[in-house]
């Protein structure tokens, strides 16, 4: 009973602590099929399946990453609702951004970089939204599964693709 406790407080600690994390992977991976709130809680239950497995090999942050992007790639994959097409885009939010120009300006600039992510295939979007956390490539790769110098060709790549994306 008392080990059942303290894994929910773990658990709870954990989920209020990376919430954003999680919210922002979900939030790239979300879609009119694949729902923002369906995402959160699938992943949110890895994460409470997978609790009790994390040995502390990495930082509770590359777990967290690790956990969230895998389970919002499998759910794709097992429901095959993956495509830039149905993407949620930030212009489908009613946000309103500050009364300056400038703050307009940035907002714009933000909307026009989560178009073309969302037109990136799942990895893509992992890798990019980890370099634009400013994670480092070591930690990247261990989150991603691949080596830094891999992350760093790809990424390099990635960026390419969304210039070109962004001159079409």
């Amino acid at each position: 009973m008392k080990n059942d406790v303290e894994r929910e407080r773990r658990f709870l600690d954990i989920s209020r602590e990376y919430k954003d994390v999680v919210a922002k992977v979900c939030y790239l991976y979300s879609s009119p099929t694949s729902p923002f709130d369906d995402l959160f809680q699938e992943v949110l239950i890895n994460i409470w399946q997978g609790l009790d497995s994390f040995r502390g090999d990495s930082k509770m942050s590359t777990w967290i990453y690790r956990t969230a992007i895998n389970t919002c790639i499998s759910w794709h994959r097992r429901n095959g609702r993956h495509g830039g097409s149905d993407t949620l885009r930030l212009d489908d939010l009613n946000i309103d951004p500050r009364d300056s120009a400038e703050g307009e300006q940035r907002l714009e600039r933000y909307r026009e970089l989560q178009r073309l992510i969302s037109l990136l295939n799942p990895l893509e979007k992992a890798l990019i939204t980890l370099w634009l956390d400013e994670k480092p490539y070591n930690e990247i790769g261990l989150i991603m599964g691949i080596s830094p110098g891999n992350v760093a060709v790809r990424i390099h790549r990635i960026k390419d693709k969304l210039a070109q994306l962004a001159q079409d």
